[in-house]
């Protein structure tokens, strides 16, 4: 039962990161808004928030699938690592939650609070999420010291995280992109890979 739950969790690892990098990519198509308000009450903004909302559950799920596949070997700092990606999605799926629910009525009732006019609360909440998707970082470290899932997995990881300290010449959805096709290379890479025999209960050789 536990295998096929963490099966299941690869497969909507690949899913979700799929469907975040679509969802994103729909906000690059244009037409082009100036004010994030306008944008906001489209049909396109609702299509594409409900995308990235469903990607970041699936990813969650995700997440604790790669997890279980080298739970065993990826020892404290797996576990750091994947708690923290935990909450990162928590903090990832209520930010997509508010686009998908709240900025519609903020466009209508309180355009300025979307337009970069934003409260210094909200706005360091926006930098903290923004930041917290580092924590793929730490998972990808533990995925390559770990040595249980091809090391493309790993890599994917640690580029799904790095990329938000990067500075690209792109729109902020571009990044969600990467960061979702990175995520489902991971999960593409984790698919099929049996969780190995724990270290304590390991048998030595003949």
């Amino acid at each position: 039962m536990m295998d096929r739950f963490t099966r299941a969790g690869t497969v909507a690892a690949i899913l979700g990161g799929l469907l975040l990098a679509l969802g994103s990519f729909l906000r690059l198509l244009p037409p082009h808004y100036e004010q994030f308000s306008d944008e906001a009450v489209t049909g396109a903004f609702a299509l594409s928030s409900a995308l990235r909302f469903a990607g970041a559950i699936l990813m969650t799920w995700g997440l604790v699938g790669i997890y279980l596949r080298q739970a065993d070997r990826a020892g404290r700092l797996g576990l750091v690592a994947v708690i923290a990606c935990l909450g990162n999605m928590a903090l990832q799926g209520g930010w997509i939650f508010a686009d998908l629910f709240v900025a519609p009525t903020f466009a209508e009732s309180a355009p300025q609070v979307l337009n970069a006019d934003s409260p210094g609360r909200l706005a360091a909440a926006g930098m903290t999420a923004w930041l917290a998707n580092t924590s793929f970082v730490l998972l990808g470290v533990a995925s390559l010291r770990a040595r249980v899932l091809p090391k493309v997995c790993g890599i994917a990881l640690v580029v799904a995280g790095a990329v938000t300290l990067v500075p690209l010449p792109v729109d902020g959805p571009a990044y969600e992109v990467i960061i979702g096709i990175a995520f489902a290379i991971a999960g593409v890479r984790a698919f099929g890979v049996r969780a190995p025999v724990p270290l304590t209960t390991a048998q030595p050789a003949t």
